[in-house]
């Protein structure tokens, strides 16, 4: 028995950064970043808002969408790469803003996977009848990652300051996958369905060796102390990419994944009507594209407006689709991603 999703929400912050505004603080344009990655802005949370507001605030809407109450929720699965604090997880942060009750809450570290991997923890919990509606939710607030210094104030439309040379040199230094990132939450509510509608498979794989494509070297307790100024002052705090063997990896895992869990169902990618892929990067979603030799509409994307809002990609694009596009009974659609770790992987749903 498939999971469905009976309901969608999402959370997006106020604050919108466009790459003119990036421009501003670095040594970037707007052809430059549309060019590399197809980012035209970004939504940034504003001070003191963390991923587990955004998160709460969409699972809140999935709630309202699916017309049930916060107490109706057996259980919640939450993925982020950017929680508010270290220990704990947002997971309880979440069940606890959102009224949930004193359910089981799940916190799950795939980073821009996690939300593909949190969907099918969600199927299980639900298919062995351990729980009957779950939510799922994904939300970032990559601000604190941002190398802006004094010059995040700018962005946010506090200082009208001239930008300083040590911020600008910082800021240009990272520009690579600064630009990339945006804030938000997503979520949806899932709950039983049928024998042949639903989620019908999954195919999910994972690598350490190639952790380092994407990686937050420090703090860290491989590290004594775990945390400190040295770490700071290096970098360590900050996300370091290997973007050319990351975009040869995800190009070809993503669609091995979707082609691998086809495999395993009565379908074929002719009938796959929608590839739901991970937001990261324009380039990477044509080379999906390309390899699976597909036609462009059926990899939809909204990674212009909102770039990489990494575990929030997935239900963002899905709740766009949904009331944009529409969803009809019967269409079938392939969930997929590839994140840091390396995790990644594919969902086949089979809209009810």
């Amino acid at each position: 028995m498939g999971a469905h999703i009976i309901g969608t929400g999402v959370a997006l912050p106020e604050i919108v950064i466009t790459n003119d505004d990036l421009a501003r603080i670095m040594d970037t344009s707007d052809e430059w970043i549309q060019k590399r990655s197809g980012v035209k802005q970004r939504r940034i949370a504003g001070k003191g808002v963390g991923s587990a507001d955004l998160g709460a605030e969409a699972v809140l809407a999935a709630l309202r969408d699916a017309g049930i109450e916060p107490t109706d929720v057996d259980a919640i699965v939450s993925a982020t790469m950017t929680p508010d604090h270290y220990a704990p997880g947002n997971a309880p942060l979440i069940q606890h803003r959102a009224g949930l009750g004193e359910i089981a809450a799940f916190d799950i570290r795939q980073q821009c996977s996690g939300f593909l991997y949190g969907m099918d923890m969600a199927d299980m919990l639900i298919a062995t009848e351990r729980a009957e509606t779950v939510v799922v939710v994904g939300a970032e607030a990559h601000r604190g990652y941002m190398p802006y210094g004094k010059s995040m104030d700018i962005l946010l439309g506090e200082s009208d300051a001239a930008v300083s040379p040590e911020d600008y040199a910082t800021a240009t230094e990272s520009r690579a996958w600064a630009v990339l990132f945006g804030d938000a939450g997503g979520a949806v509510v899932m709950g039983p369905g049928t024998e042949t509608t639903g989620f019908l498979g999954s195919s999910l794989h994972s690598s350490g060796e190639h952790f380092d494509l994407i990686h937050v070297p420090g703090p860290g307790f491989i590290h004594h102390p775990w945390s400190s100024i040295e770490q700071i002052d290096a970098g360590l705090h900050r996300p370091h990419m290997n973007g050319r063997e990351l975009f040869r990896q995800a190009v070809r895992r993503m669609p091995e994944s979707i082609l691998s869990v086809l495999e395993a169902s009565i379908y074929e990618l002719a009938d796959v009507d929608l590839v739901l892929s991970h937001q990261a990067n324009q380039r990477i979603l044509d080379g999906v594209t390309n390899q699976l030799g597909v036609d462009a509409e059926r990899v939809p994307s909204n990674i212009a407006e909102h770039g990489n809002t990494t575990a929030a990609t997935l239900p963002l694009l899905y709740h766009d689709v949904k009331n944009t596009r529409g969803l009809t009974s019967d269409e079938l659609l392939a969930f997929t991603a590839f994140g840091a770790g390396a995790h990644w992987g594919a969902m086949l749903y089979l809209v009810p």
